[in-house]
C-alpha cells in the first residue's frame, strides 16, 4: 500500500506527525476495551516482563505499568517519546530500532509488536528476527499486522493508483509516482510463513479490528476520522483546566469502565455482545 503522504510509513517524521494528532489519555482509556487485552491476560504470568517494540504513544506500556506488570517499551519516534515523559516521566520507554534491538538474548516474556513489521518496505524479516532473539526460550511473541480480507481483496481493483500486488517483499525501485510506501497486507498463510522463517511456532491466531478494516472504505474513512476528533476534543472540553503537556493519573485513567454496546460492537468485539460478539471473537 502507498499513501500520498510525503514520508514513508517506516520513517520517524510519519510516525512523529501520526502520533502528534494522537491523545494519549484517550488511547490509555483505549486499552480497557482493547480487542487484545484478553490475549494479554492469558499470556502474561506474575513476575513475567513485557516488551513492546514500538510503543508510539505508550498507551499499552502505562497501562500495563499501572495495573502492575513490569513493561518496557521502544520507539524510534524520539519527539512523542519526548511527549510520552511530560506525562510520565518515569515511564521506562527507550529510542530505538526494532530491527536492532539494544538488549541482550532471552531476556522478554512477552513481547508486543502492533502494527508495525508491516511497514519494513525491505520485509519483516530483521524486525522478527530480533523478536525471537530477545524473548525467553519460552517466551510470546503478539504480532498484529494487517490482512487480505476480503474486503481488501475487493476494494483492490478501486484503488489500483495507491495499492499494488506483489509476490514478495523487496524495495520498490518503480515507486508510484507522487507516492510513498506505507505498508504490506498479509495473506495469513503469508505471514505465518515469516514467523516460521524467523523461529516461531503459531499457537494462536486472532482476527481483530474491524473498525480498522473499514477505514479502507473511502466515505467511511471521513465519517470515523470525525468521530475520533469529536470525542478527542469532547474529552478535553469535559477537562478545560487540565494543561495537554501536564502529568497524567495513570491510576485514575485505567479504572474498569463500563463502555456502551455501540462502543464494544465497533470497537471491543468481544463475547459480551449480543449475538454478534460469538461471530467476532
Amino acid at each position: 500500500m502507498y499513501h500520498n503522504k510525503r514520508f514513508s510509513g517506516n520513517t520517524p517524521d510519519y510516525w512523529e506527525d501520526n502520533w502528534g494528532q494522537s491523545d494519549f489519555e484517550q488511547a490509555v482509556k483505549f486499552c480497557v476495551i482493547d480487542p487484545l487485552r484478553p490475549l494479554f491476560e492469558k499470556y502474561l504470568f506474575p513476575g513475567a516482563i513485557m516488551f513492546e517494540g514500538g510503543c508510539g504513544l505508550g498507551n499499552y506500556v502505562a497501562y500495563y505499568t499501572a495495573r502492575g506488570w513490569r513493561v518496557i517499551g521502544l520507539d524510534f519516534a524520539q519527539k512523542t517519546l519526548k511527549r510520552l515523559r511530560e506525562y510520565q516521566p518515569n515511564l521506562p520507554v527507550c529510542v530505538g530500532d526494532v530491527s536492532k534491538l539494544p538488549f541482550g538474548d532471552e531476556v522478554f516474556d512477552l513481547y508486543y509488536s502492533g502494527g508495525v513489521v508491516e511497514h519494513f518496505e525491505s520485509g519483516p524479516e530483521l524486525a522478527l528476527s530480533e523478536a525471537r532473539r530477545v524473548l525467553k526460550r519460552n517466551g510470546i511473541l503478539l504480532v498484529s499486522v494487517p490482512y487480505l480480507n476480503p474486503l481488501r481483496e475487493f476494494l483492490y481493483y478501486f484503488k489500483k493508483d495507491t495499492w499494488r500486488k506483489v509476490k514478495k517483499e523487496e524495495i520498490d525501485l518503480e515507486e508510484i509516482e507522487g507516492k510513498s510506501f506505507f505498508q504490506y497486507v498479509y495473506r495469513p498463510s503469508e505471514f505465518k510463513n515469516a514467523l516460521s522463517d524467523a523461529g516461531f511456532e503459531v499457537i494462536e491466531t486472532k482476527g481483530y479490528s474491524i473498525l480498522w478494516g473499514l477505514y479502507d472504505i473511502p466515505f467511511l474513512q471521513k465519517v470515523l476520522e470525525r468521530l475520533a476528533t469529536y470525542n478527542t476534543t469532547k474529552s478535553k472540553e469535559i477537562l478545560p483546566e487540565k494543561a495537554q503537556s501536564s502529568r497524567v493519573d495513570l491510576e485514575v485513567l485505567v479504572k474498569e469502565q463500563h463502555p456502551s454496546l455501540l462502543k464494544r460492537l465497533v470497537v471491543s468485539e468481544d463475547k459480551t455482545i449480543p449475538l454478534a460478539g460469538t461471530f467476532l471473537s
